[in-house]
């Protein structure tokens, strides 16, 4: 009887497949089997021993690639590219294209998914008793997986002919990625195990596998190869796998947590100070390095150092280096420093330059040489309209859609409050307090009254954030969760979105340091958003506000 394709168990692999069912014998054999058992002789036109297709007159074999090659004619031209060779449709034929199109031009038609619904080209075509297939939906099909029995995207053949999960899938390649060469996983490295496991897109995590450098690193510290300390990991270059990988670590607890940005200034002024030759002048900005700029650093109210304020330490550094070649490309020291060399040296960038050479000054060194008479200090820029930023930040308390809800908070902490990115995203959820029904957030030495909808801003943070382990070592403290495991979010990155909103920062804390300071006394918003006394009167002068009699009027 003539063999029938029906949808079954293969006999001999025992996957279910498509098969041809031959009903003398009784059973069905999907294809990669039938081809398996298929016979294999020398072709007759390429001469290697392959499965025939069709035969020849006298009986000799042809192969597929062969026989496709040998039916091409004159007329088999690619009405697209003009190619001739194998036409994968031809006008006419059973598909009723409308041209001869080659493998290469021809696209799949584009029609409605049987499984998802969307419209796309398809890449398995409808039958009898299945529909139309999209690519995704294909290689992707909606699986009862063999192993944890839920149903979930994945692989239908990949445990060894049975249907796997992408979360079984990631989770076995996880683990043979931390199989250390005892056959155990360090316990060390256990939560880090844990979290890649438990990640929403398993999927994601599989196709980027072999892209992902900090899973390589995260292999060689399994294996043995690179040790789980911060020295080994600061030995390798700085890049951003590194820095994830890091704080993945800290967050799971296998590192120590410290402050990076003190680590990566301590490593720069190293490296600054190891790259001058003289030993005089090495020592000297030794000094200036060690006690002038990190010991005299300034921490945040978490005890770390922000990275507004590494980069300056970093500037002044780079300075210093920079006048000391300054100095050895023109052949003095800093005991014959002409007037004229010096003159030379801060034309350009004055304010920073002139921090160094009054420290040299101070310490006895450049005496043939003057300070420049100091330059009037201008007004800070204060050049947006006061009416136009209270309307954007109406509009971003009161729409929704304005913006998403970190950034519409961050926003109304610049407009309203004058507060610094640095300080915003180093917000935590203890900074926040509820009494009476009103909501506090701790800016200053006093607690601030947030005004609604600002409250219920501030009370929906932090968001969690979809960044596979950051998701699940994400420290629930910050109100403004980092990209990183465990980190807030970075002051360049929330500067560039509040600029994506129009918000220019500098030019915003100074409109609204204006406007606090001509409607409220010194003393009081000074502590209410955390500027010194000092600040805040100078604000008030420039506002042109008198608050003299402001305590007798009280009174």
């Amino acid at each position: 009887m003539a063999n029938a394709i029906v949808r079954g168990t293969c006999f001999n692999c025992g996957r279910d497949k498509n098969l041809r069912w031959n009903h003398a014998l009784d059973r069905g054999e999907c294809r990669a089997c039938r081809a398996s058992r298929a016979p294999q002789e020398r072709c007759a036109g390429c001469g290697r021993q392959r499965r025939v297709n069709p035969r020849t007159p006298d009986g000799g074999a042809i192969c597929v690639t062969c026989y496709a090659r040998l039916r091409t004619t004159d007329d088999d031209a690619c009405d697209e590219c003009g190619t001739v060779g194998a036409l994968a449709t031809r006008a006419g034929g059973k598909s009723q294209a409308a041209r001869n199109l080659c493998t290469r031009c021809y696209r799949n038609p584009r029609r409605s998914c049987g499984i998802c619904g969307r419209l796309k080209r398809i890449a398995l075509k409808a039958t009898a008793t299945s529909p139309d297939v999209c690519p995704t939906c294909y290689q992707a099909p909606v699986i009862d997986c063999s192993i944890c029995g839920q149903q979930a995207l994945g692989r239908r053949t990949t445990n060894r002919g049975r249907p796997r999960c992408f979360a079984c899938q990631a989770a076995a390649q996880i683990e043979a990625a931390l199989t250390g060469p005892d056959g155990m996983i360090r316990s060390e490295l256990q939560p880090v195990r844990d979290a890649l496991t438990a990640t929403s897109r398993p999927r994601s995590l599989l196709s980027n596998w072999h892209d992902l450098a900090s899973l390589h690193l995260l292999a060689e510290i399994a294996q043995g190869q690179l040790g789980l300390t911060h020295d080994a990991l600061d030995a390798r270059p700085q890049s951003f796998s590194v820095t994830y990988l890091r704080a993945m670590l800290i967050a799971a607890g296998a590192l120590p947590p410290r402050d990076e940005n003190a680590a990566r200034l301590h490593r720069y002024a190293a490296h600054a100070v190891a790259g001058v030759d003289d030993p005089e002048l090495r020592g000297v900005l030794t000094r200036y390095a060690r006690w002038h700029v990190l010991g005299r650093v300034k921490t945040d109210r978490h005890g770390h150092i922000s990275a507004a304020t590494a980069d300056r330490c970093r500037g002044d550094i780079q300075t210093a280096k920079a006048f000391l070649d300054h100095l050895t490309a023109h052949r003095h020291d800093l005991d014959d420093c002409p007037q004229s060399c010096l003159d030379a040296w801060i034309t350009v960038d004055r304010s920073r330059r002139l921090r160094f050479i009054r420290w040299l000054k101070r310490g006895g060194y450049l005496p043939g040489t003057r300070l420049p008479d100091p330059t009037p200090s201008k007004d800070p820029r204060h050049d947006i309209d006061p009416g136009e930023q209270l309307d954007l930040a109406r509009r971003l308390l009161h729409h929704d859609d304005s913006a998403s809800i970190e950034d519409r908070a961050a926003a109304c902490l610049i407009l309203l409050y004058a507060q610094p990115v640095a300080r915003i995203v180093t917000l935590t959820t203890a900074d926040i307090r509820t009494a009476d029904g009103d909501t506090y957030l701790t800016l200053g030495r006093e607690p601030l009254l947030l005004i609604p909808p600002l409250d219920a801003l501030i009370t929906a943070l932090p968001v969690t954030k979809p960044f596979g382990t950051t998701s699940t070592l994400a420290d629930r403290r910050w109100l403004f969760t980092g990209k990183n495991a465990g980190t807030h979010l970075q002051p360049p990155s929330l500067m560039a979105r509040m600029n994506r909103l129009g918000i220019t920062t500098r030019a915003s804390r100074n409109t609204a340091l204006l406007h606090l300071a001509s409607t409220t006394p010194p003393a009081i918003f000074a502590h209410l958003i955390g500027v010194s006394i000092g600040t805040a009167t100078r604000w008030a002068g420039l506002a042109g506000a008198a608050w003299n009699s402001y305590a007798t009027a009280r009174r």
